[in-house]
């Protein structure tokens, strides 16, 4: 009984010293992105979101349109990921190195292309 009480006592003091040290060391999600590699996006926007935020609207003090608008604008090639990404940079809804990610743009396009496509 004695051995029993002192063993789970060790446990509990281990469990006690651990679990601080481990919940301290938690560290940003991994991305699996090749493009987000060496790039602190704690504040960022997924591309997939960006567009959508744009679809829906929250860019129009931007100039950005929303809705059918945004189709026919991107169609046109009126509006690109670029000037998307500007408009979010604007809005501190991204930092400003995003400005400069080629990868982040890339992967807008991507989704912006799915916008006009059938």
């Amino acid at each position: 009984m004695r051995r029993s009480i002192s063993t789970m006592l060790t446990t509990l003091l281990l469990c006690a010293a651990i679990l601080p040290a481990a919940a301290q060391s938690q560290t940003a999600p991994i991305s699996l992105n090749p493009y987000a590699a060496n790039q602190h996006r704690a504040n960022q926007i997924r591309p997939f979101n960006l567009a959508y935020l744009a679809y829906q609207g929250y860019l129009k003090d931007q100039g950005i349109p929303s809705n059918g608008a945004l189709m026919s604008a991107i169609a046109s090639g009126s509006i690109t990921a670029q000037d998307i990404i500007q408009a979010a940079v604007k809005t501190n809804r991204l930092p400003e190195q995003t400005l400069n990610d080629q990868g982040y743009r890339h992967n807008l396009e991507e989704q912006l292309k799915g916008f006009t496509e059938d």
